[in-house]
């Protein structure tokens, strides 16, 4: 009787080190009969936590019953399904992993990265054993530079609750906390879609705000507080949202499109020669030196007015010129004034004071 202990302690050791061949003994094992989670962790040396996200992934390949409460089993004709990938799917599957799930100092600390990492283990249990080294390889030389700006994991019942609210389409009534002007207000609104929005580093809410009769982004880290009401909203036919963002938000700002010409200078130059900075970037004007080098380059886009557009023309210093409009140049010419007062004479003795 010792030995027969012994022996399956030996062999659950080596199914804990061997993902594959736990998911295939599990399979096996419930082809058999039915058994409850304490059952299967008994028999196979894992925690009750373990065994239940083992048959999350078997459920993806075969058809997972509960016959009666707490027992599982599998029909005769089950079987576990691998999941062949090209080379690109790997990488592919590998760099979203960087991206989304919490995988290093560059992830996004969302609540999604929980789900995500569960997500990924139910593939990889899918994926043959033979190619695990080859992702472990590519995580070697696959990243990013996503920086975790915001923790987003405290808000997770929130973005669980619009999430609800917007595909059941119900509206909500929420108090949003305005980082403008630092004041709390009362809002109905109507959510139609959550983004993430890269320029911000931020998670969004947009759809359409009753208090302001129009359809505008929200920060989901400023709702303080939330509730679904008892009220149905239609969301427009016509509207959506990647076209939504891209003519009414620039650089992680909302505001009203207009049309902007541009002139950079020198690597800058080359740089806008290069980039695709909104959708509706054209080139109007290049100019080339006698080496054939671009020297300059004037470029027109149609992009959302505001402090968005704003800190892009300033972030490229005095290498890129507004050409117009003029209201535009006028207000990176007042905003250049009041930085030059900042490291005035007065202003640095002042700093020296402290």
């Amino acid at each position: 009787m010792a030995r027969g202990v012994n022996s399956r302690k030996t062999l659950s050791g080596s199914r804990r080190g061997d993902l594959a061949n736990r998911l295939n003994a599990m399979t096996q094992m419930l082809k058999r009969k039915a058994y409850s989670v304490r059952e299967l962790a008994n028999e196979l040396g894992v925690s009750p936590r373990t065994i239940r996200r083992d048959l999350s992934a078997i459920s993806i390949g075969c058809y997972l019953e509960e016959p009666s409460r707490g027992l599982y089993r599998i029909n005769h004709e089950a079987r576990f399904v691998s999941l062949e990938l090209t080379e690109s799917e790997l990488s592919a599957l590998v760099l979203a992993e960087e991206i989304v799930g919490e995988s290093g100092l560059t992830a996004i600390p969302s609540p999604f990265a929980v789900d995500f990492d569960s997500l990924m283990h139910k593939v990889k249990s899918a994926i043959p054993q033979k190619r695990h080294q080859e992702i472990e390889e590519l995580k070697k030389v696959l990243g990013s530079a996503i920086s975790p700006a915001k923790d987003f994991r405290k808000h997770k019942d929130k973005i669980n609750r619009l999430l609800k609210a917007a595909t059941k389409r119900c509206s909500v009534r929420m108090l949003y906390q305005s980082l403008s002007s630092n004041q709390e207000t009362e809002r109905d609104f109507d959510p139609y879609a959550i983004y993430y929005d890269p320029d911000g580093s931020t998670l969004k809410v947009i759809g359409f705000d009753h208090r302001r009769q129009s359809i505008i982004p929200f920060s989901v880290d400023h709702i303080r507080r939330l509730r679904l009401m008892n009220k149905k909203f239609e969301r427009p036919k016509d509207f959506d949202l990647r076209d939504f963002l891209a003519k009414n938000c620039f650089n992680g700002i909302h505001g009203d499109p207009i049309t902007v010409t541009l002139r950079a200078r020198g690597i800058t130059a080359r740089i806008f020669d290069e980039r695709k900075f909104h959708r509706t970037q054209c080139t109007v004007e290049r100019s080339v030196s006698a080496e054939g080098k671009l020297e300059e380059i004037t470029i027109q886009m149609c992009v959302a007015s505001g402090r968005g557009l704003l800190r892009f023309v300033l972030s490229w210093g005095d290498e890129v010129e507004v050409i117009s409009p003029a209201e535009l140049r006028q207000q990176v010419k007042q905003t250049y004034e009041k930085s030059l007062a900042l490291y005035s004479d007065s202003q640095g003795k002042k700093a020296n004071s402290f």
